[in-house]
């Protein structure tokens, strides 16, 4: 009898262990993993449409935009951080609103005309950006940090647009490149991963709170989907509130805007388990707020602004 319970314990361990074992065969550390020397190139489509209420009246503003971006992992130490070397490869951009249309494609290049100055302003930035390169330290996490070289190519554009009638002030562009701001936009070409190994089902989650010429807060919930022939499926869902109504945006002292926007942003993406490199990404994207203005002599009383934008994004990896 002794001997039977023995033999059914021993039994009932086997199956224990077996199916703990199929567990943890199930379950994939998902981490960021490259090469020194290994490069990739991201083609990063977006489309936004920005709907506002002015005076009674409403305007809609349409964006598209088609950036290539070279990355390149030029060393990495013992602990598996790399250090990434990141460039505009490539830029096109179209944007029709109230003011009409401004396009700017670096590949097909053409004259800007010296009657419109806002387009030239356009083409002078964007041409200066193509071609620049910075570059960041990524964590087998996905996380950045160290992000060094935008100060050159600020100069770069700011040089580039000293003979310009018309220019963005240099506070905008200030923040718009800003080094410690940057790191956590580029969030955006790598996804973040559990700190454990996770299964399919299983959930995690990164908060990210940056003062990007607004404050931006971003709560972020990542579901494993699927696992198939090395590829991880991940959904992700995100709540952003940007803005803030109360406090105008620190960038002309001439107008003083305020805004406020909150929304959603829900993404599917296809990850190399191999690698934790994207292969592709699609996002939606859904935000409402009010844009406010300031009294000033052209407009004595001020203006509150209702807006929404609404957009769409995909991200693939091209080589």
């Amino acid at each position: 009898m002794k001997i039977k319970s023995m033999v059914s314990i021993f039994v009932y361990v086997l199956i224990v262990s077996a199916v703990m074992c199929n567990a943890a065969e199930d379950k994939v550390k998902l981490k960021l993993q490259l090469k020194a020397g290994e490069s990739h190139e991201m083609k990063m489509s977006q489309t936004q449409n920005i709907t506002q209420t002015m005076m009674g009246q409403t305007q809609d503003m349409n964006q598209t935009q088609v950036m290539v971006m070279e990355m390149k992992c030029l060393s990495v130490d013992a602990a598996g951080n790399m250090d990434i070397e990141m460039t505009y490869k490539s830029m096109k951009m179209a944007i029709d609103g109230p003011m009409g249309r401004m396009e700017f494609d670096s590949e097909h290049p053409k004259p800007a005309d010296p009657n419109k100055p806002d387009q030239q302003m356009f083409d002078s930035m964007f041409t200066a950006i193509t071609g620049s390169k910075f570059q960041m330290k990524t964590s087998p996490s996905g996380k950045t940090s160290d992000v060094r070289g935008l100060k050159e190519m600020l100069a770069k554009i700011k040089t580039k647009m000293s003979s310009q009638a018309v220019a963005p002030p240099a506070e905008f562009l200030d923040k718009m490149f800003d080094e410690k701001q940057v790191k956590e936009l580029t969030g955006s070409m790598i996804d973040v991963f559990s700190p454990e190994p996770v299964a399919v089902g299983d959930s995690w989650y990164d908060t990210m709170s940056i003062n990007f010429i607004v404050p931006i807060d971003v709560d972020t919930t990542y579901i494993l989907k699927q696992r198939k022939d090395g590829v991880a499926y991940i959904d992700k869902t995100a709540k952003i509130d940007m803005g803030d109504s109360s406090k105008p945006i620190d960038i002309d002292p001439n107008n003083k805007v305020a805004m406020q926007l909150s929304g959603t942003m829900n993404a599917s993406s296809q990850v190399e388990e191999k690698t934790g490199l994207t292969r592709k990404s699609e996002m939606t994207m859904n935000f409402t707020g009010v844009m406010k203005m300031e009294a000033n002599q052209q407009m004595p009383g001020g203006m509150s602004i209702p807006m929404t934008v609404k957009g769409n994004a995909v991200i693939e990896m091209i080589k």
